[in-house]
């Protein structure tokens, strides 16, 4: 019996081809890039090359995520086979077959597609995962690894498991389902249709509050902190409210048109609306799933291509000087040294000689840079423990007394002891005439639009950059050790360097940094100094940012990969289900009288309105996004508004064309399946 049941059930599979290729190349792809995703994460050889130490971190969050990608794409996949395959089983069972008979046709079509989809799955992965690492290698700027070192049971087996677990619970899941139901529930099930809804009112109110306060918190968000914070409450505000308005507000919309006497009452429009109507509560779900999906593309895709072409940009924006070496230390009693600036010059330049290097400017920077809480023209200094206020709260003022400025600039500036000059770092472009700091007052006396020194704080923070007499200066610092005591700022003191050739110091740096390292552990050992040599500097962190930049720029890719897929999926699954609910329906237009462009027509229109609406939504959701995306990506130092401008309207645009193909190639099937 058992060959007779492999044998139907071989049968089936070659005769619903067009259900079972889309399951079989979903798990197949899905498991594929599961396996590369896994495998990133345990992968020690890449691990330990040069910029690959982000790997782990990132990937394991992108496995989580596609974990639960897969799961409900194999689902949803499922739930569209199972759908189209209960007639069949009915009339199996009203043909004689009982349900534990009809059980073992399904136990083996689902064994023989898994088995394809998990064993074509892990060759796809196995020879991916090769040209992944080469991609991930040149994202990062390594040296590619040679060989198939990563087949080995551990890397394999696991994704195989996933799985496998979750075939088994589809299939258990079908068993129920199909046991429960009754043969003229099975056989009716495939032709039944939904009614044609009502507004729901409840869920039309949720989804513009929800929609509404998504878009309230991605454009009023004030800092990086507190959109890093309130980032994830906002995505899934919008996620809600773009299913209550697709399922609410789409119905909404269509009654108001067919309300419309003078638009509904046409040939050309009619027939698209009411159908639309009377089956919205099954489109909009997934229409809506397809609006979130195409936003997700748009976000990851843009954000980390974003980083990792501005990576340049980035790097010249915090490092306006190529290395700035630290001339502040304490000594064994905690109290702050400054070491001789002229010491640290010539090591430098020795250093400088001896590995190549030539040295553009080399200068001594000296600032003071605060935490204050602003309101309004008023910067006060507050201890958080006291007062419950964290960093997202807290407005940076950088400050340089004007004899440095001058030295730094070549100005020659002249300020009182209540004067100040003005420079937005990062924060607002025009500020009044009046500063309060520590219920001191300070006029503003002009401003200017480059600062001599780069602030620590611009990835986080507001930034106010401004320059005060010397003892204005030393006032500020005593007010804020007496309100901070221990966790006050001390002055900051480095030794500039900028070289003639940035690319030369962006690759051969770290050969300077190594002497230059020597020689201060010397000058420390001589002099009796309890220090350590601590530089930041453009090559350490090119060096951080490309393996940082790399890795989430290919997890963004894969990611985009997928969701890329699960949208052509729905979309074609879509297609095949609301073709075979059509073609009755388009048959009984003709037959009233309608002619065959006319009926074209109908289902072109109802077809672009449908599959072109998530598009839409996508960039809106994506333009409102905008602006809690550059907070975040100012925490990965990114601030180049204009590039990622840039790179999110070319990805919608390559999005775009991709999408129009889908909607291109599925819906030549829905026209042959409605034909």
């Amino acid at each position: 019996m058992g060959s007779i049941y492999y044998q139907i059930a071989k049968s089936n599979i070659r005769k619903n081809y067009r259900f079972f290729i889309p399951r079989i190349l979903t798990e197949m792809g899905l498991l594929g890039c599961f396996f590369i995703m896994f495998t990133l994460t345990i992968d020690k050889e890449l691990e330990n090359t040069t910029g690959g130490a982000y790997l782990p971190t990132i990937m394991i969050m992108g496995t989580v995520v596609l974990f639960i990608l897969s799961f409900i794409l194999m689902v949803y996949s499922n739930s569209f086979l199972m759908k189209q395959r209960k007639p069949e089983f009915g009339l199996y069972h009203c043909l004689g077959m009982e349900k534990r008979h009809v059980g073992k046709v399904l136990f083996h079509e689902s064994f023989m597609s898994s088995v394809i989809s998990i064993v074509s799955g892990s060759v796809f992965g196995i020879i991916a995962y090769k040209i992944s690492t080469l991609l991930v290698c040149k994202l990062i700027g390594t040296e590619p690894i040679s060989g198939f070192y990563y087949i080995k049971p551990a890397s394999v087996i696991p994704p195989i498991l996933v799985f496998v677990v979750i075939d088994l619970l589809t299939f258990i899941f079908n068993r129920i389902s199909i046991a429960m139901m009754k043969p003229v529930d099975l056989i009716s099930s495939g032709r039944k249709g939904e009614r044609e809804p009502k507004v729901k009112w409840p869920l039309l109110v949720l989804g513009v509050l929800c929609i509404g306060a998504g878009y309230y918190i991605a454009l009023t968000v004030k800092n990086p902190v507190a959109a890093l914070e309130l980032f994830f409450l906002a995505v899934l505000l919008v996620i809600f409210g773009t299913y209550f308005l697709f399922v609410a507000g789409s119905i909404f919309v269509l009654k108001v048109l067919k309300k419309n006497e003078k638009f509904y009452y046409t040939a050309k429009h009619m027939p698209s609306v009411s159908g639309l109507l009377y089956r919205m509560k099954q489109n909009a779900v997934g229409l809506a799933s397809i609006a979130i999906l195409a936003t997700c593309i748009l976000v990851m895709i843009s954000t980390t291509l974003s980083l990792y072409t501005g990576m340049y940009s980035t790097l010249d924006d915090a490092f306006q000087a190529h290395c700035k070496v630290k001339l502040a230390c304490y000594d064994g009693d905690g109290k702050q040294i400054f070491l001789n600036y002229d010491d640290i010059s010539d090591m430098a330049y020795k250093a400088a000689d001896e590995t190549g290097f030539k040295i553009k400017k080399m200068e001594c920077q000296e600032f003071l840079e605060v935490t204050t809480i602003k309101d309004g023209d008023r910067f006060d200094f507050v201890q958080s423990d006291k007062d419950d206020l964290g960093i997202s709260a807290a407005s940076i003022l950088t400050i340089v007394d004007v004899d440095t400025y001058n030295k730094l600039t070549g100005k020659d500036l002249k300020l009182n002891d209540n004067e100040l000059v003005y420079c937005p770092i990062t924060a607002v472009k025009e500020f009044p005439e009046k500063f309060v700091i520590q219920g001191e007052e300070y006029n503003k006396v002009s401003e200017v639009d480059t600062f001599p020194v780069t602030s620590s704080y611009v990835s986080i923070c507001d930034v106010y950059g401004i320059v005060v007499t010397k003892d204005a200066m030393t006032k500020i610092y005593d007010q804020q050790k007496k309100v901070y005591g221990s966790y006050a700022s001390d002055y900051e003191r480095f030794a500039a360097i900028t070289f003639s050739d940035r690319s030369k110091a962006i690759k051969d740096g770290f050969e300077f940094d190594e002497v230059l390292h020597r020689e201060m552990n010397d000058y420390f050992e001589k002099n009796d100094i309890e220090a350590y040599y601590y530089s930041d500097s453009i090559w350490e962190a090119n060096k951080e940012l490309l393996g940082l930049f790399g890795t989430l720029l290919f997890l963004g890719l894969v990611l985009g990969i997928i969701f890329m897929f699960a949208t052509a999926l729905i979309i074609y699954y879509k297609q095949i289900s609301e073709g075979y609910e059509d073609r009755e329906r388009f048959v009984i237009m003709e037959k009233i009288g309608m002619s065959s462009s006319e009926v074209k027509r109908t289902i072109r229109t109802q077809i672009l309105l449908v599959f072109f609406l998530p598009l839409i939504v996508a960039a809106i959701h994506t333009l409102f996004a905008s602006p809690i995306l550059l907070k975040l990506l100012r925490l990965l130092l990114m601030t180049n508004v204009s590039h990622y401008l840039i790179c999110a309207l070319v990805v919608f645009v390559v999005f775009a064309v991709i999408y129009a193909l889908i909607y291109s190639g599925t819906s030549k099937t829905y026209y042959n399946i409605v034909k």
